[in-house]
């Protein structure tokens, strides 16, 4: 029986589908299934009592319900929806000017209305559900208008129209338990699938950044291999900073990998990370002092990377230019967040840059920082404060 059931409210789905649409469908068969039920429970009563007046209605619904549960098969969920709420919307309206006011027919309404919000109630299905709202307003005012004009002729005192009141207060409710109870089950049931699909996302992303970072890495080590053999300084200095730029690039893989989140780095941290291997690899024989003033600022992956790689370029033309002999080498990193604009200053207390330098310098390093701020669209300067100044001022994306 179970399984007779699930075979029938999986009427529909297709591969195809998105886990939304998986749902939808399902939902619209469940409350097809349900309204037919109702049908075939009212037809039973109207024979019982000899309430004949709408037999016909019910008759006919009971009939063009399958016929939209076979629509969910042979079109899709948007023509179930529509034929289910044409139907439903024109029987109650033929019910309620043949029952009269005080029959509370009108009560069916109430469900039918909660659950085409709980189904269309997406920005997918917005129009849709602004297409039915109004067929549903429309058979409202044809009511109103037919309780006006009197087009119905029952007597209050009738003892078996009396039992159809009680009857269709009793099934109106227990039918918008029933509506309300199998949207939520569903509902329940995507948002698991969901989760579900999320976590294995969530761990497939977490394994494509663990690869990356160790591919990264692996080229870092054959760099610094070349570089250990090779007998030439402009060699072995090309190779360094072809080294720093991959590292930071990885770095910000090895970050994210190691936070609970994946799609955002705190970039606090990776600083922090950054400098100290810079650090290490340049400035052994050296004085240097890094002071960090940051706030705590979450990047996404392709802001990240690129204000990465601006730092590496400039700690390490640092540590080439601006280091002296006599002197600690004092490197100053600054991070602000302002809503959501973030501000980023890097000064150093070298010699600065030459009188006849231009922001357009045509160097690799320059040519490198001005392509990374612009694939941020950020705004940023150079300047001379005893030493070197750069500030980047770039917006946070989403």
């Amino acid at each position: 029986m179970i399984t007779w059931f699930h075979k029938l409210i999986n009427i529909g789905v297709k591969p195809s589908y998105h886990p939304w649409e998986i749902y939808l469908t399902r939902k619209l068969n469940l409350i097809a299934s349900i309204s037919m039920a109702n049908m075939i429970i009212a037809l039973v009563f109207f024979q019982i009592t000899g309430y004949t007046d709408v037999f016909v209605d019910c008759l006919l619904s009971s009939l063009a319900l399958p016929c939209l549960i076979a629509l969910n098969h042979f079109k899709n969920y948007m023509w179930t929806a529509y034929g289910f709420y044409l139907t439903g919307f024109s029987l109650l309206a033929s019910m309620c000017l043949k029952m009269g006011i005080d029959s509370y027919i009108i009560l069916f309404y109430f469900p039918m209305m909660i659950s085409m919000i709980q189904l269309l109630g997406r920005r997918e299905m917005l129009k849709h559900l602004i297409v039915i709202s109004i067929f549903c307003f429309i058979t409202i005012i044809v009511i109103v208008i037919g309780y006006t004009g009197n087009v119905y002729n029952f007597e209050l005192g009738d003892g078996k129209f009396k039992d159809t009141k009680l009857f269709n207060i009793f099934l109106a409710f227990t039918s918008a338990l029933a509506f309300n109870i199998s949207i939520v089950s569903e509902s329940i049931d995507q948002e698991q699938l969901i989760k579900k699909m999320l976590k294995e996302k969530e761990v497939l992303l977490a394994e494509v950044f663990h690869r990356v970072k160790n591919n990264m890495n692996i080229v870092t080590s054959l760099l610094n291999l070349k570089k250990e053999i090779s007998d030439s300084k402009e060699v072995k200095d090309a190779l360094e900073d072809c080294r720093n730029r991959v590292f930071s690039m990885a770095l910000v893989h090895q970050t994210i990998f190691n936070n609970n989140s994946i799609v955002e780095l705190n970039f606090k941290t990776y600083i922090e990370s950054l400098t100290t291997e810079i650090k290490n690899s340049l400035g052994s024989n050296k004085k240097v002092e890094i002071h960090l003033d940051t706030d705590l600022v979450m990047l996404d992956l392709s802001t990240a990377i690129p204000c990465g790689l601006i730092l590496n370029e400039l700690i390490t033309n640092s540590f080439k230019y601006a280091s002296s002999d006599n002197r600690p080498l004092v490197i100053d990193i600054k991070m602000r967040q302002l809503n959501t604009t973030v501000e980023l200053e890097v000064r150093d207390n070298g010699k600065g840059l030459p009188e006849n330098w231009k922001q357009n310098s045509h160097s690799l390093g320059m040519e490198l920082i001005n392509s990374l701020c612009e694939q941020i669209d950020g705004t940023h300067q150079f300047k001379n404060d005893k030493g070197l100044v750069f500030n980047l001022n770039f917006k946070l994306k989403g």
